[in-house]
């Protein structure tokens, strides 16, 4: 109530602006939008199929025999709220084209009563936009993040059952998704070193004008929470991320690649690998160990017979994460690496929109260290690691900010994999009195989902000349040849998103002259 309250003041103190601030001079030089998008989903969803150990020799080095532990997850149904957002943005013109003032606070709006709800946890920044380009501080989505949120989901925003289940994570009962705000690139806090579809604080980006069609956006989250370690003690830290993403956009077809490093997260102990600890030297000391985890993301889209009512829409994305640890612990795993792919056909038929999608994860690789005493290395084995994902959709539009959609998708995982959607599903009570069940998922099991959602998006223009546009539910693809301005991930419709017009994960600010016309949105609050 508190946080409704707050945005409540707020509006009214915009709308009710003082003579002084209602000056027309001063109204044609600044504008400011409220905005979200609304994304319920209620489903029945369940696991089976997990493996048990009881009889059985595992054909992995990353998962004991013993974590095979066959717990499946009655099927129940939930309500889950995705990317649903409300938000602010707008900007100051200070000089034109060339310098704009440029703002954005979103904040996650939980409608089904549970999840994140803290204010600027979703998209937020400040910063400076115009013919050159955007430069901003904040919290926001990674390029790599955006390359494929603003591209892929035929539901612009991030929502359970979308490309996340395969894309952006090695499985190991951890989603792509780092979307609570506390969940960046502090170790301490740091409960999903491994995601690679990430929102983070602390951040640093540049965005590029678009020229022939080229973009390219780069990103700096800051090492703020650096640890120097004590000496034969303790393990320093130097936690940050780089990312970037070069894009193409003519007419029908979208290329997008990204690649993301981050630095001291130590992805391997997700994997039953190398953590974050001192290696003994010999003579009494020790040496710290560092990682260097690293991304690549590729996606290309076509959009035929985009100016009909029957727009064909084609996707493909692939990515390799691999994660690695500089460790001189014997037999210790330090590298994991896996390849995936997600292929998604979309079909329109005026305010109906029907499409189809197949994921694979593959088992992928890894490595460990030498024997300190024989130097032999014992073989490191990946089998039964990979999953495949199909799912299917129907959308119908009411208008063009609002629609209802129906979603199956079902997770199959190998025998010793463990991908999941988002959230996952809670298997058990927490020893913590009053802290939240925990939820995991069991090597093996498979995860399947139906129900029904709504989506609705809004925009409201609060200052500034003109009249706000609505909300698109189904934006264009093509990008305004403008200097892009801070986006927000993808606003929920059934199409593809220009820029991106977002709610994680799926977050706009104001383009040069003029806010930008479809809201965008962000990542998954639940």
């Amino acid at each position: 109530m508190r946080r409704l309250a707050t945005l409540g003041l707020m509006a009214g103190a915009i709308m009710n602006v003082s003579p002084a601030l209602a000056d027309e001079s001063f109204t044609d030089n600044i504008n400011v939008e409220f905005y979200g998008t609304l994304l319920p989903f209620f489903e029945n969803v369940g696991s089976s199929g997990a493996t048990n150990s009881t009889g059985f020799s595992t054909g992995t080095s990353l998962l004991s025999v013993d974590q095979h532990t066959g717990v499946n997850h009655e099927r129940r149904f939930r309500m889950t709220s995705g990317t649903s957002h409300i938000g602010f943005r707008g900007d100051f013109g200070i000089a034109g084209d060339t310098l704009k003032l440029i703002w954005q606070v979103e904040s996650p709006a939980p409608i089904d009563g549970e999840g994140p709800s803290n204010w600027a946890a979703r998209n937020s920044h400040v910063g400076f936009s115009g013919f050159w380009g955007s430069l901003v501080y904040g919290n926001w989505d990674t390029p790599m993040r955006w390359a494929s949120v603003t591209s892929v989901n035929p539901i612009k925003g991030g929502y359970t059952g979308d490309l996340t289940a395969i894309i952006g994570t090695p499985g190991h009962s951890v989603p792509a998704w780092n979307s609570d705000q506390l969940f960046r690139a502090a170790y301490q806090v740091n409960e999903n070193p491994v995601g690679f579809f990430r929102h983070e604080a602390n951040s640093v980006q540049y965005w590029s004008p678009t020229v022939a069609g080229f973009s390219l956006r780069l990103m700096y989250a800051a090492n703020e929470h650096r640890i120097a370690g004590i000496h034969n003690n303790e393990q320093s830290l130097n936690p940050y991320v780089l990312s970037g993403s070069l894009g193409f956009d003519y007419e029908w077809l979208r290329i997008r690649y990204s690649a993301e490093v981050h630095t001291d997260l130590f992805g391997t102990r997700v994997v039953g690998g190398a953590g974050p600890f001192l290696d003994p030297v010999g003579d009494g000391t020790f040496v710290p160990r560092s990682s260097t985890d690293v991304g690549h993301l590729g996606l290309i889209a076509l959009r035929m017979n985009r100016d009909t009512d029957y727009e064909t829409r084609l996707v493909g994305v692939g990515d390799y994460l691999s994660y690695h640890t500089d460790t001189i612990a014997s037999n210790t795993i330090n590298e994991f690496s896996r390849p995936a792919f997600y292929l998604l056909a979309q079909q329109s038929f005026g305010n109906h929109d029907l499409w189809v999608s197949y994921g694979q994860a593959m088992e992928g690789s890894c490595s460990s260290t030498p024997d300190a005493i024989s130097g032999t290395v014992a073989p490191c084995t990946t089998k039964g690691l990979g999953a495949a994902y199909p799912s299917a959709g129907y959308m119908y539009s009411f208008a063009e900010s609002a629609g209802i959609y129906a979603l199956g998708y079902y997770v199959i995982n190998d025998v010793s994999a463990r991908y999941t959607s988002f959230p996952m599903l809670e298997s058990r009570r927490n020893s913590v009195d009053g802290l939240p069940n925990i939820a995991e998922t069991s090597a093996g099991s498979d995860t399947f989902g139906i129900g029904i959602g709504f989506v609705y998006s809004f925009n409201v223009k609060l200052l500034g000349g003109g009249d706000a546009k609505p909300a698109a539910a189904n934006p264009p693809l093509a990008e305004r040849p403008t200097a892009p301005p801070p986006e927000a991930e993808p606003a929920p419709k059934a199409e593809p998103v220009e820029e991106e017009a977002p709610a994680e994960p799926p977050e706009t600010a104001p383009e040069n002259v003029e806010l930008p016309e479809e809201p965008e949105g962000e990542a998954p609050a639940e």
